[in-house]
């Protein structure tokens, strides 16, 4: 059957990848293969150019502006003329989660992206265009005639459950808020957006600022009429004005994004949604549509959470817009003192500092919740941004008490650093402190608004000391004040110990140098992670001795003094010194004799996993006598 395409046998290969560098390498490669490639920008581009590219087989990044490789994949797989279509995800995200989403949407395969792993993709390709027969190519042409971004749109709103579709609209707001820089682009974006969400035929934004300045933005898709739009700002200035009954309007700014149209088709139904910041109302939306009844329960839920969401981004918006007000007024104000050359010449030399970086000896903090996609899963959206926000909260003053500063949030986990930008006299010790304040404050956080049960939320957290690059990383428009270096990356490692060895906070030896002194450590093992040769000692942090609580180092803070130890962070001291005693002679390879010591360590307490540890490791090696040259270094294959 004639498709339309050139022939020669040559099977046809179509790549979504956002990235210029990757996807050229990505194409050379599969050229050079013996095939012919097509190459889409994002999801969405991806999914129409399907219809008429009409690939054998796709690869697929997740991380893509518009729809992610998740929300493609499960769009193709639900199909009947694209099902059998075979996608492989080759992309960076390597964890178990993002595997699971990725079976999950229907992926054939997952390999994590790497040119070093291009014969693995080369493998994968042949083997599935081997396995599977051709698509039926006429029947997904004539399907395509009937494909538009309209309807693919519905179909992605149909499709994808309530939790997912919520999800990738809160992932595209984060990607606006990352991208724009004033409030009318933010607004522009925010429109967009919305179309995602519902048919908003005629929107309108009315934010009052604190200059009692009122923005005023609508959008008016569908075209309606002058009287119309009018008739339309009038209720919804009046419900302005019933949320905000004494806010003194002294100026006002409009902006109208589409102009007035010709549908006269009357107004049919409306809904109105105030937005708040920090508890506090600041802003409306106001929606309109001519079609009666339309704002059901499913399209008001959606609705609700990718407002909640959005709320952030419009007040950062606003700032934004009131800080350049207020510069502006700041610099006419020190015109009159400073000429405006001078002026020019301060502000000058302040943006090339930007761009500077020094290396500094400091802390690295990064906490984790536990078990957070089973509680995603069973939690929605709008329930799980709100927890996150509460649980950010309250640990990222836990951080700023002990002198640290919050350095970003990553999904669930908290990176943090001590010893920038302010130094401190022993940012080793604040780091503890932090992570100890931190572990007495969890109970405190409120999970009545997820679906998990509060002995089951903990976290873990890994600290590291040592050299890093601090200073504004990125380029002219976008900067982020961070530190880089394999002081981070072994610290993000170290959280990931605290699962291994079920103890929540687990440091490096580089800390255990600059603290040991001032706090409890056990020794946990001698570790190597990915990508290095060099094993690592890495150890258990204990905030007190059983018996001895009040005595805990942090007691100094009033706040959090009053606030019980967790368990974990308590330990025996002669268990502490038989378990010393047991891992030593371990390391010499006396195996009976540690045996022994681990086992009086578990008289003590039964439940101390890592002497119980210890000894089936000591048990394994009596029965089984390891060669002499055994390498006792635990290797680590999880990032």
């Amino acid at each position: 059957m004639d498709d339309g395409l050139p022939k020669g046998g040559k099977k046809r290969i179509l790549v979504f990848e956002d990235s210029d560098i990757f996807a050229d390498m990505l194409v050379e490669f599969l050229n050079d293969a013996g095939y012919v490639t097509g190459r889409a920008i994002n999801g969405f581009e991806g999914i129409k150019q399907v219809y008429t590219f009409l690939p054998h087989l796709i690869v697929t990044d997740v991380e893509m502006p518009l729809f992610k490789g998740y929300q493609a994949t499960r769009l193709l797989k639900s199909r009947k003329n694209t099902r059998n279509i075979p996608i492989i995800m080759f992309t960076g995200l390597g964890e178990i989660k993002d595997r699971f989403w990725g079976s999950q949407a229907g992926a054939d395969w997952y390999i994590e992206k790497s040119p070093n792993n291009f014969n693995e993709l080369g493998d994968r390709i042949r083997e599935l265009l081997t396995e599977r027969p051709d698509p039926d190519f006429a029947a997904l042409t004539q399907e395509g005639k009937r494909v538009d971004d309209n309807t693919l749109i519905e179909t992605v709103n149909n499709l994808l459950d309530h939790k997912l579709f919520q999800t990738t609209l809160i992932g595209m707001l984060t990607e606006l808020s990352g991208k724009i820089g004033s409030l009318q682009e933010i607004l522009r974006g925010f429109f967009d957006l919305l179309a995602y969400v519902c048919e908003a035929e005629i929107t309108s934004v009315m934010i009052k600022s604190v200059d009692n300045s009122l923005f005023v933005y609508t959008a008016n898709r569908a075209g309606f009429t002058e009287n119309i739009v009018m008739d339309f700002t009038a209720i919804a200035i009046a419900d302005f004005n019933a949320q905000f009954p004494d806010y003194k309007v002294i100026s006002k700014d409009t902006v109208d994004f589409y102009p007035p149209g010709d549908k006269k088709k009357p107004i049919e139904s409306y809904i109105v949604f105030p937005l708040l910041s920090a508890g506090e109302k600041f802003a409306t939306v106001h929606i309109a549509n001519s079609i009666k009844e339309y704002f059901s329960p499913v399209i008001i839920d959606n609705l609700n959470v990718f407002l909640y969401a959005a709320a952030p981004v419009l007040a950062n918006g606003l700032s934004m817009l009131e800080m350049e007000r207020l510069q502006k007024k700041t610099r006419q104000a020190f015109a009159r003192y400073v000429p405006e050359d001078v002026m020019d010449e301060i502000i000058r030399k302040s943006q090339d500092a930007e761009t500077q970086s020094e290396t500094r000896n400091l802390a690295v903090l990064f906490a984790d919740i536990r078990n957070f996609t089973k509680i995603s899963e069973n939690s929605s959206a709008q329930e799980v941004v709100g927890f996150l926000n509460a649980f950010f909260s309250l640990m990222g003053n836990k951080v700023i008490a002990g002198g640290g500063h919050v350095d970003k949030f990553i999904g669930d986990a908290i990176m943090a650093i001590f010893g920038v930008p302010k130094p401190l006299p022993n940012a080793a010790g604040s780091a503890i402190s932090a992570a100890i304040r931190m572990m007495r404050a969890l109970p405190q956080v409120d999970t009545g608004r997820i679906n998990v049960l509060p002995k089951e939320f903990s976290i873990g957290i890994g600290i590291n000391y040592g050299e890093c690059v601090v200073g504004n990383i990125g380029f002219q428009d976008k900067v982020d004040y961070t530190v880089i270096g394999d002081t981070v990356n072994l610290a993000s490692r170290l959280e990931g110990t605290t699962k291994l060895y079920r103890h929540p906070i687990m440091v490096s030896e580089y800390m255990h140098t600059a603290a040991r002194d001032s706090y409890i450590f056990r020794k946990a093992d001698s570790v190597r992670v990915i990508g290095k040769n060099q094993p690592v000692n890495i150890y258990a942090v204990y905030a007190a001795f059983a018996g001895e609580e009040e005595k805990v180092i942090t007691a100094d803070a009033s706040e959090d003094s009053a606030l019980p130890l967790p368990p974990s962070l308590v330990i025996h001291r002669e268990l502490l010194d038989q378990y010393d005693k047991g891992l030593k002679l371990f390391s010499m390879r006396e195996w009976e004799t540690a045996r022994q010591y681990f086992l009086d360590a578990l008289k003590i307490d039964a439940g101390d996993y890592l002497s119980a540890f210890y000894l089936e490791r000591t048990e394994t090696y009596i029965r089984e006598p390891p060669p002499a040259d055994l390498d006792i270094t635990t290797n680590l294959t999880e990032k």
